[in-house]
Order: structure tokens, then sequence, then C-alpha cells
């Protein structure tokens, strides 16, 4: 049998704590968390269980290195999937929320969620696939499409895009 050291039987004292606080100091200052990481962390827990298709980010165009106007701050950002490709054209509003317009390939009618860390906002494409959320508070935010009245039909499974800071 291997002989134990006593001292690894005893309950742990203030230089224990002491030790360990300075451990976690020194990982704040080398790794620290990422501010946004509990709030990431809720978003993906609220998915748990929903049966939909993934969409991938495909593109993201930053604007700002094109625009014809020096305040133009406007971006579009493109998910594809399997069975839909969802663009969306992100613009800053002026009661400190941003303005999100969108658009389905191929066109359809669909109801859409956008989950944000305030709430869920809703909309409604129209045939031609376009839909808009006029005030979208700044955050974590993800879009959910479903089939229009939930009904899937031959439209198949939701699909939700990854998270977005918006």
């Amino acid at each position: 049998m291997k002989p134990t050291d006593a001292s690894s039987r005893e309950p742990m004292d203030d230089r224990d704590f002491a030790v360990l606080d300075h451990i976690r100091d020194i990982y704040r200052q080398i790794d620290p968390m990422p501010a946004d990481l509990p709030e990431r962390i809720r978003f993906s827990l609220g998915m748990r269980g929903l049966e939909a298709e993934v969409a991938r980010l495909a593109a993201e165009d930053d604007l700002l290195q094109v625009a014809a106007r020096g305040a133009e701050h406007s971006r579009t950002v493109t998910f594809d999937s399997d069975s839909l490709t969802v663009m969306i054209r992100i613009d800053p509003s002026e009661n400190d929320t941003v303005r999100i317009d969108g658009w389905l390939a191929p066109a359809q009618r669909r109801e859409i969620d956008m989950q944000t860390t305030a709430g869920t906002l809703h909309a409604l494409s129209d045939e031609q696939g376009r839909f808009a959320f006029t005030s979208v508070p700044h955050g974590t935010a993800r879009l959910l499409v479903r089939a229009a009245g939930h009904a899937q039909g031959d439209i198949g499974r939701p699909v939700v895009t990854p998270a977005l800071i918006l």
C-alpha cells in the first residue's frame, strides 16, 4: 500500500483558498471568459430540443468598405441551408436599435422569429420572400424560419441561423 500524506485528508484552509484565488486571477488575465458567453449559452439552451435544419453562415459583407456615403453603417449577412437561403441587411435605427430587412430564396411565405435576449419578435414573409423587423435591440439574435401557419407539408423542417451579434 502506498503511504499517504496526512495533510491531503485535511479540510481546505484559508491558505488553500488563497492559492485557488490566485490561480483564478491568473486565468482571468491570460484567458478571460468572453463577456457574452453566458448570453450565448442561454441562447443555445433555448434551442435545445428544436428539430430544425441549421443554416450555415455563407457570407457577411461589411458595407462600410463600399459605402457611397460616409454615414452608411449597413451590413449584409447570408445564411445557407439545404432547403433555404436567408439574406438579411442590418441597418442602424435612430432609437439605438437596428432594422433588419430580409429575403428568402426560394421565395415563399414563411413565419420568421427573431429571437433576441430581450424577447422574440415575429414577422411573416410575403410571396417574394421579403420580411422586415423594424426595431431589433442590440445584442445576440437568431432567426428561426418556419412554414407559415406551422403547416410543414412540402416546406420541411424549420431553419435556424447561428447567433448574430447586432
